[in-house]
């Protein structure tokens, strides 16, 4: 971090990129390695995580000394998620999507310019596609993404797609805003995104937009896996049962709008 951001306490700022650099570690750290890899002195760090363990949100082992995270952040997981009637609304029409398809379903949200998976739903065979919850998603090249994108506020999408870096991941993205822009009016048209080997080669996916009570398109359910092309049947049906879920979820978060292409409006 540099510099001083106004209306920010820098200890607290540390304290959470300590905790982000463990979450992305998936594992515990030495103090040493937090220090290094977040660029916190030892000692900053090391009064920071003591401050922090007694409040459980990291713990520190006791033989090997390393940091991880703690259990009250379960606790808050929790607690925020229960707030969440979206996995409520899309567990049961996203199971039948999984179930009736044979592939991974999942449901994204926008969050820090990159799509959020809140929760999926694994389909039962040995060839599916594996999502898992928490991961974070280009907005450039994944159906999800490009879906969230495409129901934004110009403002708020040009934003986004100035400050979007359009990594390629493989030789199918989009390299530039105008085409992606191009794209994002055709899924608005349609009602629905596709991904066709853009994030991951062999992989194909679509996703559809779920609305809030307030007719904003917050959300993205998905359907994902190795489809041979774009327009196989398998695919198309896939599209279809995907609508239809993204609708039932709709109406259990208490849109009563039309759905498609005419459904919902911008999200502000």
């Amino acid at each position: 971090m540099t510099g001083r951001e106004p209306g920010r306490v820098r200890s607290v700022t540390k304290a959470m990129e300590l905790l982000s650099c463990l979450a992305q570690a998936r594992g515990p750290l030495s103090l040493g390695e937090l220090s290094r890899r977040t660029g916190i002195p030892r000692a900053t760090a090391h009064g920071l995580l003591s401050s922090m363990l007694p409040f459980s949100v990291v713990e520190q082992g006791e033989e090997d000394g390393k940091y991880r995270l703690g259990m009250r952040l379960f606790e808050y997981g929790c607690v925020v998620s229960r707030g969440w009637n979206v996995l409520e609304a899309a567990a049961e029409p996203m199971r039948r999507v999984a179930e009736e398809t044979g592939e991974t379903v999942s449901i994204a949200a926008l969050d820090q310019g990159e799509a959020l998976v809140l929760d999926c739903a694994d389909a039962r065979s040995d060839l599916r596609v594996v999502s898992e919850k928490g991961s974070r998603l280009p907005l450039h090249c994944t159906s999800q993404g490009k879906l969230l994108l495409a129901w934004l506020p110009e403002n708020r999408r040009r934003s986004l797609l100035r400050r979007c870096d359009f990594a390629a991941y493989t030789p199918h993205g989009h390299t530039d805003a105008a085409s992606l822009e191009a794209e994002l009016a055709e899924i608005r048209e349609r009602g629905y995104a596709i991904e066709n080997g853009e994030y991951r080669i062999g992989l194909r996916s679509v996703s559809a937009p779920v609305f809030d009570v307030n007719g904003q398109a917050a959300y993205a359910v998905c359907v994902v896996g190795m489809f041979r092309r774009v327009n196989s049947p398998e695919l198309e049906r896939a599209v279809r049962l995907l609508l239809e879920a993204a609708e039932r979820i709709s109406f259990g978060l208490g849109y009563r709008g039309g759905y498609g292409k005419e459904g919902g409006h911008a999200s502000n």
